[in-house]
C-alpha cells in the first residue's frame, strides 16, 4: 500500500477548523469566509512553475511552522507619528486594535473609521456591503487566506461630499514569534468624498505578513493612499491592494517598501467610469539579500481614463526586484491616456532587477507607452562630484538620493515626506569601508 504524501493546504485546513470553531459573527461573512478558503485550496500554495510565481522563492515560508497571533503590548514611543499633524491614528498590534495606541479626532455626520471587528459588531450589514466587493486578486493564494482568516483590520466609510481634511493614520505593528497575520483594509469613499491616509506596516522578528487593502473610490472622490512597509528584515510581507474607481474619480497611490526578507505586492486597480484618474507611485530600497516583487495590473474598462505607473528599485547586495506590469484597455475604453515605467538602479554587480512591463490595447484611439530601464550609477556623473571635492562614498549618496528622491515629490502630505527623506538619507548613508567604492 502507498501512503499519499499530505498536501500543503491540510495544515491550514485544521488551522480554518480551529479558526470558526465557535465564532459567533453574520452567516454572510462565514460564507465568505468558506469559500475564500475553498479557493485557497483549488489553486494551492504558490509554486515557481506558475508563471506569476517564478521568481517568487517561498521555500524559506514554506518550511515555517505558522502560529496564530500571539497578544503583545508595546510602548507608545517605539510608534511613528506625523509630527505637528493631528491625525485619526488608529494602531494595530500583532493584528488586535489597541485603543490605548490610538487616538480620534472629530467626524464630520455619518463618517466612520474603526476597527473592522468593532464595526463587524455594531453595524455588519454596512461593513458586508463591501467586503470583498472589489474585483481583482482571485488568483491570489494569500489574499483567499486572508478573506478567510481575517479577524480585524480596519473600516473607513466616508458619505457622499465628506472631506476629511485630517489624515488618517493606520499602523500595523507585529512582534514576531513565527505567526501569521492577515489584516484588512476596507476603506469606501461615497460621491464626491475625499480623503488622505497613511499606512504602515513595521515589526520585529519572524512572521508572515498577509494583508489585503480594499479602495473603492464613487464618483468623484479623490483619494491619497500612502503605504510604507518598513518590517523586520525576517519577515515576509505577501499583501495584496484592490481599487475600484467610478467616474472622474482622482487616487495617488504612493507604495514604498524598504523591509522584509521577502516582500510582495499584487495590486489590481480597475478604473471603472469615465475620466477616473490614478497615479501610482513605487519605491523600493532593498539590500544584502533582500527579495521584493511588485505585480501590477491597471483594466481601464471606460473611456478617457488617465493612469500614470512610476515604479523605481534601489538595489544593492545580494538583492533582487521584480517587477511585472500591465496595462489592459478594453474595447470600449476609448481616449485613454495610461503610462508605465520602471526603472532599477543598481549599486552592486551582485544585484538583479527584473522586469516584465506589458500592454494589452484593445481600444483604437488611445495613447499608451511602457517602458523600463537598469544600469549602475552614471561614471561620469560621479567623477565630476569628484573632481569637485565631494567623497567618494557622499557622492555616491548623492547620485541615489537624486534618483529615489524623485518618488517622493508626489507626496503631498509635507510631514510625511519629509520624515520618508529623512529615511532615505538613513538608507543611503555609508559604512567607512565602503566610502571609496566606485559606480
Amino acid at each position: 500500500m502507498t501512503a499519499v504524501a499530505p498536501l500543503f493546504a491540510d495544515p491550514y485546513r485544521q488551522r480554518f477548523a480551529t479558526f470558526m470553531a465557535d465564532r459567533r459573527e453574520p452567516e454572510a461573512l462565514t460564507r465568505l469566509r468558506r469559500a475564500a478558503f475553498a479557493r485557497f485550496e483549488a489553486l494551492g500554495w504558490p509554486t515557481r512553475q506558475q508563471e506569476a510565481w517564478r521568481l517568487t522563492d517561498l521555500s524559506a515560508l514554506q518550511a515555517l511552522t505558522l502560529q496564530p497571533p500571539a497578544e503583545a503590548l508595546i510602548e507608545a514611543g517605539i510608534l511613528p507619528t506625523l509630527e505637528d499633524v493631528p491625525a485619526h491614528r488608529l494602531a494595530f498590534v500583532n493584528g488586535r486594535f489597541m485603543p490605548g495606541l490610538s487616538h480620534e479626532c472629530v467626524l464630520p455626520d455619518q463618517a466612520s473609521i474603526a476597527s473592522l471587528r468593532e464595526a463587524l459588531t455594531l453595524h455588519p450589514e454596512r461593513v458586508m456591503a463591501h467586503l470583498d466587493r472589489v474585483p481583482g486578486l482571485e488568483q491570489q493564494p494569500f489574499a483567499a487566506l486572508n478573506t478567510a482568516f481575517l479577524d480585524d483590520g480596519v473600516f473607513v466609510h466616508l458619505p457622499r461630499g465628506t472631506a476629511l481634511e485630517t489624515p488618517i493614520h493606520l499602523i500595523l505593528h507585529a512582534t514576531g514569534g513565527d505567526m501569521a497575520l492577515h489584516p484588512r483594509l476596507l476603506l469606501v469613499l461615497e460621491e464626491g468624498a475625499r480623503a488622505t491616509v497613511v499606512v504602515e506596516y513595521r515589526g520585529a522578528g519572524r512572521y508572515l505578513n498577509a494583508p489585503v487593502t480594499e479602495l473603492t473610490l464613487g464618483a468623484g472622490a479623490a483619494l491619497d493612499f500612502h503605504q510604507i512597509q518598513e518590517e523586520s528584515p525576517q519577515a515576509f510581507h505577501l499583501g495584496g491592494i484592490r481599487v475600484q474607481q467610478d467616474r472622474d474619480s482622482q487616487l495617488n497611490l504612493h507604495l514604498l517598501a524598504f523591509g522584509g526578507q521577502l516582500a510582495r505586492v499584487d495590486l489590481d486597480a480597475l478604473l471603472d467610469g469615465e475620466g477616473a484618474n490614478c497615479l501610482l507611485n513605487g519605491l523600493t530600497l532593498v539590500r544584502d539579500r533582500q527579495y521584493s516583487d511588485a505585480h501590477v495590473r491597471v483594466e481601464h474598462a471606460r473611456p478617457h481614463g488617465t493612469s500614470q505607473q512610476s515604479f523605481k528599485n534601489v538595489l544593492d547586495g545580494q538583492a533582487r526586484t521584480v517587477f511585472d506590469g500591465m496595462i489592459h484597455v478594453r474595447p470600449h475604453a476609448q481616449k485613454t491616456d495610461a503610462r508605465q515605467s520602471n526603472r532599477n538602479l543598481l549599486l552592486s554587480k551582485q544585484a538583479q532587477a527584473n522586469a516584465n512591463p506589458r500592454l494589452e490595447i484593445l481600444a483604437d484611439d488611445v495613447k499608451c507607452g511602457h517602458g523600463s530601464t537598469t544600469g549602475f550609477l552614471d561614471p561620469d556623473a560621479w567623477f565630476y562630484l569628484r573632481s569637485r571635492g565631494i567623497p567618494a562614498g557622499q557622492a555616491r549618496a548623492l547620485l541615489v538620493h537624486a534618483f529615489a528622491n524623485d518618488s517622493l515629490t508626489p507626496i503631498r502630505l509635507t510631514p510625511l515626506r519629509e520624515r520618508l527623506a529623512h529615511l532615505l538619507a538613513a538608507r543611503l548613508a555609508l559604512d567607512p569601508a565602503e566610502g571609496e567604492r566606485t559606480p
